[in-house]
């Protein structure tokens, strides 16, 4: 879905573009035209004539604000319009943040997804990308960008140039102050500052923007006008992909980030078309051949600046954190129930199907290697290639890459599926489980929920059946045949209930908890007994 949603938003930006660059002109022509037809037809109303001689005053104001024949008119007010929309929405995002609206639980889950899935061989590429974003190199390029300016007789650009960045700077580093809010554990990278707003996403926008708009600004052709534009965009997109992709910031860190840069962005285009009213700025002046070669071998020098920064620079990468164990000194039931831990969750963070296993294992290595032996598969890795082997063999498919689940913020550990021998129909079995941090005696606790698909919906997805207690019992005789399963109960944990799943498809359950102790410990007693389990 994801693969599907990156294709999907690049057709619509190629799209776009191309619509642009053929009906761009006369959508412009029609946009201007169009009000003034209407402001002639609502002039020549009576009620209309009758409130512009009550309010003479207002409606002259008004219609200042309208006057496309100065920096005053039109174009300022458009500027304030696009300022008080972009402050509205990053006060939004400031709100939704602080309150842990349901965007932190998307962040969460987004940088868990991207930490599970992330290809090594992406890393590299997206260092290089990332380091657009980076002070040093921002700073030698606004360097670069300032003298080019000043040799291609345009001064005075480089004061709304210094406004939008520094000002977006400044400003990033106040907001990183004031909410304290931790860089994501899944970051490949270390850093030290704070998450939010993302300082390469805000700096991406203002200067990388305010650049776009100046070459778009001094071109006289359309289409490279809108070739550019396009061109700054997206760069500024991967430079904020490229911090999500690398777990350095949450997915509302690069949209905040967006949002401040754009904020700085409208200052500095504000600034531009008001010295460009005032005479100061000159789009279309002379300019000796030499000091374009200059200007170009300065550009020139520039990236090769940005190369050797790139070339030398190892970024620091993140240290594996340490994970604690704790005792668990209370029956799991409880346990959970009290923590508010008994469902899973989906990519929203809302409730979904309840948990249904907990195993008490010596550690992963033994559990996956129990599971094995009790004919259970582990699920290949989501990739392009697994994707279009599911796509061709559905569910005969028996190791088919499973979607991941989401339990306490955290995507599921393990994933593991057993095709069922049934005369009438296929179906396969499968097995999440998460590793918690909790020991029962000698063994680790894990939990777990267990689904059979039925079927294939559209060739990708998987069609569950509704009955998520069968699965359950399916797996807990699929241990007990094998003679490890030699201490077993259940114990209610939610009340019967019938639930829905994020994609589709309907499941109901009798809200038992299966307990499966695997440690075959002789030195305390059995877990659904004793060991602050099932009592």
């Amino acid at each position: 879905m994801a693969l599907f949603a990156l294709l999907l938003l690049w057709l619509l930006l190629w799209l776009l573009k191309r619509a642009v660059l053929r009906h761009g002109p006369a959508i412009l022509r029609l946009t201007v035209s169009l009000p003034r037809s209407i402001a002639g037809a609502v002039r020549s109303n009576p009620y209309v004539a009758r409130f512009v001689r009550r309010h003479p005053n207002l409606v002259q104001f008004l219609a200042n604000r309208a006057d496309r024949s100065h920096f005053r008119g039109l174009p300022l007010t458009l500027l304030v319009l696009a300022f008080g929309y972009v402050l509205a929405l990053f006060a939004g995002i400031v709100e939704d943040v602080v309150s842990a609206d349901s965007i932190v639980a998307v962040d969460h889950a987004v940088a868990q997804l991207i930490a599970k899935f992330r290809a090594p061989e992406l890393i590299p590429p997206f260092i290089w990308i990332t380091a657009l974003g980076r002070g040093s190199v921002i700073a030698l390029l606004l360097a670069a960008a300032c003298a080019i300016l000043w040799l291609l007789r345009r001064p005075w650009l480089t004061v709304p140039l210094l406004v939008s960045s520094l000002g977006a700077s400044a400003f990033m580093w106040l907001g990183k102050l004031a909410f304290h809010r931790p860089r994501p554990i899944e970051s490949v990278l270390l850093e030290t500052s704070y998450s939010f707003p993302s300082g390469h996403a805000t700096i991406a926008m203002a200067f990388y923007g305010f650049m776009g708009y100046v070459l778009a600004r001094s071109a006289t052709r359309w289409t490279t006008k809108v070739n550019l534009s396009f061109l700054a965009g997206t760069l500024i997109l991967l430079i904020g992909l490229s911090r999500i992709l690398l777990g350095a910031h949450y997915l509302s860190d690069v949209w905040a980030g967006y949002l401040v840069g754009a904020l700085w962005l409208i200052v500095g285009i504000s600034l531009s078309e008001w010295l460009t009213a005032n005479g100061r700025i000159v789009w279309q002046v002379p300019v000796a051949p030499r000091r374009y070669w200059v200007a170009s071998g300065l550009g020139v020098v520039a990236l090769a600046g940005y190369g050797v920064l790139t070339l030398d620079w190892q970024p620091p990468r993140q240290p594996a954190v340490p994970v604690q164990t704790l005792e668990l000194d209370l029956p799991i039931t409880d346990f959970l129930i009290e923590k508010h831990l008994v469902y899973t969750e989906t990519l929203l963070g809302k409730a979904e199907q309840p948990l249904g296993l907990a195993l008490v294992a010596k550690d992963a290595k033994t559990l996956l290697s129990g599971l094995k032996a009790a004919g259970w598969l582990t699920a290949d890795r989501i990739d392009l290639h697994n994707m279009t082997r599911l796509f061709r063999q559905g569910l005969d498919y028996t190791t088919a890459p499973l979607a991941p689940t989401f339990w306490n913020g955290q995507v599921n550990d393990l994933a593991l599926e057993k095709q069922v021998d049934r005369t009438d129909a296929k179906s396969v079995v499968t097995l999440r489980l998460w590793h918690t941090p909790y020991r029962i005696g000698k063994g680790t606790l894990f939990v777990g929920i267990a689904r059979e698909y039925v079927g294939i919906r559209w060739g990708l997805l998987h069609r569950i059946s509704p009955d998520v207690d069968a699965a359950t019992d399916f797996f807990v005789q699929s241990l007990k045949q094998t003679g490890q399963a030699q201490d077993s109960c259940r114990a209610p944990l939610v009340k019967p209930m019938i639930g829905h799943y994020l994609l589709g498809g309907e499941f109901f359950t009798r809200g038992d908890l299966s307990l499966i102790d695997l440690t075959q410990d002789t030195e305390h007693p059995p877990v659904c007994t004793g060991r602050g389990a099932f009592q």
